[in-house]
């Protein structure tokens, strides 16, 4: 393995800190090369996190790269090729990994743990896409921006994001653009009408 020379950058300080802050707190790390959308696995994620997550702090950083050592490589299960992680898993959906965490914590997909490491079986997201039929790959006509969808949900662009960040509102991927189905926004609406009819406040 070639060894590059260690590379330092200054931390960030104020809005660039803030919005850096703000992105990493879903913990959903997409990295673009050359226009392609590329989910890293966890390992490497994490590290990706860790790495801005000090840069938000103001902390200089130092990047380097070293040799592991023969054997001490993290196996895969020997099923490795049937079992996905949360982002895997979500991208071959089309659905956001927040949506997918929602769906394994209903029971919808099944889910199975390696350790701590949350793993989905490629078969059962297959299922799952199977027993959506047509709603689990809408045409292009039924699919909105975030904008659009906003509109059409009487709200703010950021307060929609904020709904689909915590799972409420479904989000799917087409490349590194987010799109909302607008069934799930006629949904959603329809919820709010029948708590507002019931006397709950609805959000602004």
């Amino acid at each position: 393995m070639t060894q590059h020379p260690p590379t330092t950058t200054p931390g960030l300080s104020g809005r660039d800190a803030e919005r850096l802050a703000d992105a990493l707190a879903s913990r959903d790390v997409t990295v673009f090369v050359d226009g392609t959308s590329l989910r890293l696995p966890e390992g490497p994620r994490d590290a990706v996190v860790d790495l801005l997550s000090r840069l938000t702090r103001g902390e200089s950083v130092t990047v380097t790269s070293s040799a592991a050592p023969r054997g001490d490589a993290e196996e895969e299960p020997a099923d490795s090729d049937e079992l996905l992680t949360t982002s895997q898993a979500a991208a071959l959906a089309g659905i956001s990994a927040t949506y997918l965490r929602n769906l394994t914590a209903e029971g919808v997909i099944p889910v199975q743990y390696r350790g701590s490491h949350r793993r989905i079986r490629r078969s059962d997201v297959h299922a799952w896409l199977g027993r959506h039929g047509d709603d689990a790959a809408p045409s292009a006509a039924d699919l909105l921006t975030t904008s659009q969808a906003a509109a059409l949900a009487g709200i703010s662009a950021t307060h929609l994001r904020n709904l689909t960040t915590e799972g409420v509102i479904p989000v799917q991927y087409r490349g590194s653009h987010r799109r909302i189905r607008r069934s799930d926004v006629d949904a959603w609406l329809a919820g709010r009408q029948r708590r507002d009819e019931g006397g709950a406040s609805a959000p602004d």
